[in-house]
C-alpha cells in the first residue's frame, strides 16, 4: 500500500514539515534521489545533489544516492533504499522517462513493498490520476500521448504550485476530465498512507470536486466525497 509524501513545489523552507516527516519515516535509512525531471540547462545534477544533501544531511539522512539515468535499474537495485525522492522539473519528461525505461514498474513495485516515495512538484503530479494538471506550467516537448498518472491519490489528479487564481483552470480541468483535483500550494504537502490522506505544511490542501471546493488545514484528514 502506498506511503507517499507529495510537496507543492516550494523551497526547503516551504516544505520543512513534510521533509521532517520524511526523516521520521525513513528512521535513519538510506534515500535515493532522482532529479531527472529537470533539464540540464535549468540546473546541473551536481548542484542538485549539493542541494539535497544540504536539506537532509543535517536532518540525519546520511546516505543519499543520486541517479541521473534509470534506464538499467531494476527492482533489486532499489531494495536497499528506505525512500525515493523524486524532484521537480518537467512532468511530461519525467513520466515519459519512467515509462520508456521501465522504471515505472520498478517504482510501483517499490511502493507495493512498503517503500516511501517523496514527490516534489512534477514528482508529486505523476502519482495523480492524470498529469494534464501540469499543462499550464510544463510543455509537452517529449510528445507524451498517454498522460495517465499512477493514480495512487484516491482517484484525484494533483495540482502543484497552486494559487487561488488557478481556480477557474482547475474547474475547467474537472469539467473535461471528470475527476477531482487536489491542489497544493508551495507551502503545502500531502501525506498519503493506505486509505488515509493528511494535510501537512503551512497552508491548507484544497480539494476541488464538481460541486465543491474544500480547504483542509494542516494536520487534518483530507477526504474526497465523489466516488
Amino acid at each position: 500500500m502506498p506511503r507517499l509524501l507529495l510537496a507543492g513545489g516550494g523551497d526547503a523552507e516551504d516544505s520543512q514539515q513534510l521533509d521532517t516527516l520524511l526523516v521520521q519515516l525513513t528512521a535513519g535509512g538510506s534515500m535515493l534521489y532522482l532529479p531527472i525531471a529537470l533539464a540540464l540547462q535549468q540546473r546541473s545534477y551536481e548542484s542538485c545533489y549539493h542541494w539535497i544533501r544540504a536539506v537532509f544531511f543535517p536532518a540525519r539522512i546520511d546516505s543519499i544516492t543520486m541517479w541521473t539515468d534509470v534506464s538499467q535499474k531494476t527492482v533489486a537495485d532499489v531494495e536497499s533504499f528506505a525512500a525515493i525522492y523524486i524532484g521537480g522539473g518537467n512532468t511530461f519528461k519525467l513520466l515519459n522517462d519512467f515509462r520508456h525505461t521501465g522504471f515505472d514498474h520498478v517504482l510501483l513495485h517499490f511502493i507495493e513493498r512498503g517503500g516511501i516515495v517523496y514527490g516534489g512538484s512534477a514528482g508529486a503530479i505523476i502519482f495523480g490520476k492524470d498529469i494534464m494538471t501540469a499543462s499550464s506550467l510544463d510543455s509537452n516537448d517529449v510528445g507524451l500521448q498517454d498522460t495517465a498518472g499512477f493514480d495512487l491519490v484516491h482517484g484525484c489528479s494533483v495540482w502543484c504550485h497552486y494559487h487561488e487564481r488557478d481556480d477557474p483552470k482547475i474547474m475547467a480541468y474537472i469539467e473535461q476530465y471528470q475527476h477531482p483535483v487536489i491542489a497544493l500550494s508551495e507551502r503545502t504537502g500531502l501525506f498519503v498512507k493506505d486509505d488515509m490522506m493528511q494535510a501537512t505544511g503551512f497552508e491548507p490542501v484544497i480539494v476541488f470536486e464538481r460541486q465543491r471546493r474544500v480547504a483542509f488545514p494542516p494536520t487534518s484528514p483530507v477526504t474526497i466525497s465523489e466516488s
